[in-house]
């Protein structure tokens, strides 16, 4: 089987889309294929685009009905330990939700997460 390697992705749905028609997948069964290939996403889905959820979305189809393979970027950890209380320090997270320095980028990072932020 060949590959295609998708990465950096950063919410742009759109863009995904006209890549993933121009290197001839198409949507059938509730999401896009290729006949002879299947994709692998090397993380990024996240952070940036205004289309976080839908870029998700795309890649979750994708990787449930077998067409593509993805593993997580360093925007879906930074989001995930948003959300993830830190063991050592009660009341804190895993990414602080108060830095001065990234406080800010970690919320805008974390709210695109089905769960909130």
């Amino acid at each position: 089987m060949s590959y295609d390697i998708i990465g950096d992705i950063h919410g742009h749905a759109e863009a995904l889309e006209a890549l993933l028609h121009k290197m001839g997948y198409r949507m059938s069964q509730g999401c896009w294929r290729h006949p002879d290939r299947q994709a692998i996403f090397v993380g990024d889905f996240i952070d940036r685009g205004p289309k976080q959820l839908r870029t998700v979305d795309i890649a979750r189809r994708m990787v449930e009905s077998g067409a593509a393979l993805a593993v997580m970027g360093n925007h879906e950890f930074n989001a995930i330990a948003w959300h993830t209380p830190d063991p050592a320090n009660p009341d804190e997270f895993l990414r602080p939700h108060n830095s001065p320095k990234w406080g800010d980028k970690n919320f805008k990072a974390a709210r695109c997460l089905p769960c909130g932020g």
